[in-house]
């Protein structure tokens, strides 16, 4: 396993847990295999903190691998949203691989990615930015 595969198998660790979906290994497989720096545009990247954002001194896609909101457009506060709320609101949803999934307001498509790898190569997962 290199560094960032190490990284984000301990971010899935960590938003699966503290989301309360620690033995949801599907969960955290879909977090664990998919890379956030592919949704995320080319960092530096800022990230909120405190009603402010705070820029990443690199373009380490480690930096993404925390729970952390991450500007897409930071002047209309535009943002990737917060992996535990989603990580929670994932496990809430309980998807099955073979179903068929309706996400509104896809963002970049991070989290539409998430879905697509919980409902598998038979479920399906349309998606739209409004």
């Amino acid at each position: 396993m290199n560094r960032l595969e190490a990284h984000r198998h301990f971010y899935a660790e960590l938003v699966t847990t503290s989301a309360g979906a620690a033995k949801n290994e599907r969960l955290k497989h879909a977090f664990a295999s998919t890379p956030r720096e592919r949704f995320i545009g080319i960092g530096p990247w800022k990230v909120f903190a405190g009603g402010n954002y705070v820029e990443t001194p690199t373009d380490d896609p480690a930096f993404l691998y925390q729970d952390v909101v991450v500007a897409l457009a930071p002047e209309r506060r535009i943002n990737n949203g917060q992996p535990i709320l989603h990580a929670i609101s994932l496990a809430a949803l309980n998807v099955k691989q073979g179903e068929k999934v309706l996400h509104v307001g896809a963002g970049t498509g991070y989290y539409t990615a998430l879905l697509a790898r919980l409902t598998g190569e038979t479920g399906s997962v349309v998606a739209y930015e409004v």
